[in-house]
């Protein structure tokens, strides 16, 4: 089994599961190096706000569970990037807080797993993620900015996912299975087209 961290983290045995591959929060980063702020909404213990610090000069993570708020500053100082990022104890979908947050790209990765089931199952449409997925994405692009990628599960189908707009979609593989998607709302894009990425 590939290691999902090069570093022994701070968080909890769900949180763990539930984060971003460190492999693939590097590679997405480096995809968005070219912008100087970011925010990620949903940060959970901040793996992939951590690898986007690397890149970028101010990276801001917001997640409404104290535990990983907790959890993500330890890990951020673990990874050298401690005066970089700040991490903020708040709910995702207050217009509110979006408003004070600047930033030139968003990235949000929701709870997708089955609220009735167990965290390897997971959900179907865009409004059945923890927070809505679509009201998210909505108010983030009218609060913070119009550049906007978010990581998906692999149970949303093209179609699915194109009802936020059109995006360039990667299928991730890791450890030789799908794992999950990342979509990316950057710049001016057509037509939704997807490719599949490995990471092995």
């Amino acid at each position: 089994m590939k290691q999902k961290f090069s570093k022994n983290i701070f968080a909890s045995s769900d949180a763990q599961y539930m984060s971003c591959p460190e492999e693939v929060a590097q590679h997405l980063a480096k995809n968005l190096s070219k912008f100087n702020t970011a925010v990620e909404l949903c940060s959970g213990v901040g793996v992939t706000t951590i690898q986007l610090a690397k890149q970028m000069k101010k990276v801001t993570g917001v997640d409404i569970n104290q535990e990983n708020i907790f959890a993500a500053k330890k890990n951020a100082v673990l990874y050298g990037v401690s005066d970089k990022t700040e991490f903020i104890l708040g709910d995702v979908l207050s217009v509110k807080l979006l408003k004070s947050i600047k930033a030139e790209v968003a990235v949000l990765d929701p709870d997708w797993s089955n609220q009735d089931s167990d965290k390897t199952k997971h959900v179907l449409e865009l409004d059945k993620t923890q927070p809505n997925l679509k009201k998210l994405y909505n108010l983030t692009k009218k609060y913070v900015t119009n550049n906007i990628v978010a990581r998906v599960p692999k149970t949303f189908t093209l179609k699915t996912i194109s009802k936020l707009g059109p995006c360039n979609i990667e299928n991730v593989y890791w450890g030789n299975k799908l794992r999950f998607k990342i979509a990316y709302f950057l710049g001016t894009v057509d037509k939704t087209v997807e490719r599949d990425v490995f990471f092995d």
